[in-house]
């Protein structure tokens, strides 16, 4: 029944995509209302906006959340998305915040992970209010802020509202995730070796976030001479070269300066991007300079964790996999940072101590953030629910999958994620040029909006 409301509202829910996509809600310093910074800030504003100017009750919850609410009711159900964003990075062949629609698809860094599905979510709420379809229960959709970093704004919204009894949100992929595997951030220090007579690594760095496998590192190294720079410059040449990495270096005087790009990708799939750091811990690892064995060692780093003695899986979520998100040399100190995703059998604990044990004692290890992991009963009545929604609209047999994303759907009861991602799409989350099909946005409005309606008198 909401698709004639759909077409008929087509192009403003084309126009208001665009709109939120446009808006560069890359975390950043804090601003009046605006603890993530002055993008986040302005997404939320303009969401509670526009469903403020349609009738919705909306609450903004100190800048660090909000909601838009319909129906009636002390219990409700919850959708939950994000409108932060990770950096844009490089490799675009259209402006990451231009929201160019091309042969059918919008192309913008959000456009799948998440404002894209929000937006589909906010106007399914929209059809249900327009076509007078009245829930049993209330349904909030929430808008977080902080889902690409810390989460603070779901801690900080569930401070001082109640959590729902159940609900999902649209920040994975169809048909269902049941399971998500649990998330761990390691951070390994290793002393700068200062008083090395080999080339002096002076700077080194890469990556944005821990979440993202890194398009681009730098190092730069002080070679003592002329001489020894230009020869130290051709051999990292020659190793990229043979190893098919893809380098920029330039000396001046005795300092050479290393610069590697690489290819961003989600750290839930580390194998589908290309590793910036990694290629430049190898290229360093190749010639005489500081700390040559930890180069080496780095360098080592693969995507299962078997080069720290992690690597495992389990039946239900999989293999572990390991992305080396960003590293940096500061005040003497290198810290890698090592976002995994391990199988529900696995715990935390277990991972810091095995990498501990694997290295050096001189190199030490830490957590820097955990999440664990989630497991829903694929009998549940929400699972049930949703994937009979799912197939009324596919018509396929799938079942629910597990991931190694972390989504929301960890921060409320009774959760899982659901869609946005149509099976056989390609996933750009994270990636340069990420783009969603118009026709897939419009259909997840329809779909949303059954899913909210059945959930809403189900649960």
């Amino acid at each position: 029944m909401f698709k004639d409301f759909i077409e008929q509202h087509r192009e403003t829910m084309i126009s208001t995509l665009q709109d939120i996509l446009k808006i560069e809600s890359v975390k950043g310093h804090p601003v009046p209302d605006g603890p993530f910074g002055a993008g986040p800030a302005e997404a939320l504003s303009y969401v509670l906006k526009l469903a403020y100017d349609r009738g919705f009750v909306t609450k903004n919850i100190d800048g660090y959340a909000g909601h838009v609410e319909y129906g009636e009711g002390d219990d409700y159900i919850a959708v939950v998305s994000h409108l932060d964003v990770v950096p844009a990075g490089e490799g675009w062949s259209h402006p990451p915040y231009g929201a160019v629609i091309e042969q059918g698809k919008i192309y913008a860094r959000g456009a799948i992970d998440d404002k894209g599905p929000a937006m589909s979510t906010l106007w399914a709420l929209f059809a249900m209010k327009a076509l007078g379809v009245q829930p049993k229960r209330k349904i909030r959709v929430i808008f977080g802020l902080d889902e690409e970093s810390d989460w603070r704004c779901m801690e900080h919204y569930f401070r001082y509202e109640p959590k729902p009894i159940g609900g999902f949100t649209p920040d994975a992929s169809f048909p269902l995730i049941y399971a998500e595997k649990g998330l761990v951030t390691l951070r390994i220090d290793v002393p700068a070796d200062a008083e090395s007579m080999s080339a002096q690594v002076l700077d080194f760095a890469g990556g944005d976030r821990v979440n993202m496998v890194p398009a681009h590192a730098v190092a730069e190294v002080d070679c003592h001479s002329s001489t020894a720079a230009n020869e130290f410059a051709l051999k990292i040449r020659k190793s990229a070269k043979d190893a098919s990495i893809n380098v920029t270096v330039e000396t001046t005087d005795s300092i050479v300066k290393i610069y590697v790009a690489g290819v961003s990708a989600h750290a839930s799939r580390p194998d589908a991007g290309v590793n910036a750091v990694l290629h430049l811990a190898q290229l360093l690892g190749t010639g005489t300079v500081s700390n040559s064995s930890m180069w080496r060692t780095v360098g080592s780093w693969d995507t299962a964790g078997r080069a720290l003695g992690i690597d495992g899986a389990d039946e239900e979520t999989g293999p572990l996999t390991a992305n080396l998100g960003r590293a940096e040399l500061v005040d003497g100190m290198y810290h890698f940072y090592i976002n995994i995703r391990f199988p529900i059998r696995m715990t935390a604990e277990q991972l810091l101590q095995d990498v501990q044990s694997f290295l050096s004692d001189k190199w030490q290890v830490s957590i820097v953030e955990h999440m664990p992991p989630l497991h829903v009963n694929p009998s549940s009545p929400l699972v049930e629910t949703l994937m009979d929604v799912y197939r009324s609209y596919f018509g396929d047999d799938a079942s629910p999958i597990s991931i190694g994303g972390a989504t929301y759907a960890r921060a409320i009861p009774n959760a899982v994620a659901f869609g946005a991602l149509f099976p056989n799409r390609e996933d750009f989350a994270h990636k340069a040029d990420e783009n969603w099909s118009i026709s897939d946005y419009l259909t997840c409005i329809e779909i949303y909006a059954e899913a909210m309606t059945r959930l809403a008198n189900t649960l």
